[in-house]
């Protein structure tokens, strides 16, 4: 079996289970809108590092984290939402990623690194990448597992956990800072229009099937990981963008637990 089948096997495990099990605690924490500038963010970054023929990854995390650190400050500083600041930074890295793709030195359009950037590939599955993604695999579920009992609580209900003494803008920018960074270690595999499926699709597929809130992320991360293999793996045997196919993945998964999470409620005791 080939090695870059295997690789992107593996990569795809760790990056979809990080984007999953990330996209849970933001969508219950309602911080998608966020989610989806940062994509955005580490796109536009991304884009200026093949303009300056520069490190794509550095310069997707540096976006990527500024937008996180400051989404809130700004909109608080403005008197916004953060959802409206996050959209109106969306709109401002859209721009700038066409302008620094187009500012691309050469024929850039055609290039292996704009197809990359755009829709991902099983190319950029290499054992560093994929050590980076274990670390940070790692980092999450030690930060997760360390305060669970403060994030649970502010899953649970924002309000209470404020009335109990829990600094809840503390966590919630901290998750914020996580879901930069898994973003953009996933944009190489799904490419930059595609990142946001892999974090909305699991959530949204786990929420389906009425778990726990710990049972919802772990479902989450199993549901993200399947979905980019699977993704991946078509990629590799059929030759086609690695984000496409994964998004395909995703949703097929969401379909199924749908049908049995509507399955299940009809087979339920009470219903006949």
């Amino acid at each position: 079996m080939s090695m870059l089948f295997i690789n992107s096997i593996i990569g795809g495990v760790f990056a979809g289970g990080l984007c999953g099990a990330v996209g849970a605690l933001c969508s219950r924490l309602r911080l998608m809108t966020m989610a989806f500038s940062m994509a955005h963010a580490a796109l536009a970054g991304s884009a200026l590092a093949l303009a300056l023929g520069a490190d794509m990854t550095s310069l997707a995390m540096l976006f990527a984290i500024m937008t996180a650190i400051m989404l809130g400050p700004l909109a608080d500083y403005l008197g916004t939402s953060l959802d409206l600041i996050s959209m109106t930074l969306f709109s401002l890295y859209n721009a700038l990623t066409f302008i620094f793709i187009i500012s691309t030195p050469g024929p850039a359009l055609m290039t292996e690194s704009i197809g990359q950037l755009l829709w991902g590939s099983i190319l950029a599955i290499r054992p560093t990448y994929i050590a980076y993604l274990l670390t940070a695999s790692i980092i999450i579920i030690a930060f997760l597992a360390t305060f669970w009992g403060k994030i649970s609580s502010i899953l649970f209900d924002i309000r209470l956990a404020e009335a109990e003494g829990v600094n809840v803008k503390t966590y919630k920018y901290a998750i914020l800072l996580i879901a930069g960074a898994t973003i953009t270690l996933a944009l190489r595999i799904t490419g930059g229009f595609l990142v946001f499926s892999l974090l909305y699709v699991p959530a949204a597929a786990s929420l389906q099937l009425k778990a726990s809130m710990k049972g919802i992320i772990a479902l989450s991360w199993i549901i993200g990981s399947a979905s980019a293999s699977i993704g991946l793996a078509m990629s590799f045997l059929y030759d086609l963008p690695a984000g496409s196919c994964i998004t395909i993945a995703a949703l097929i998964l969401m379909a199924m637990a749908s049908a049995y999470s509507k399955l299940e409620a009809s087979l339920a005791p009470g219903r006949w």
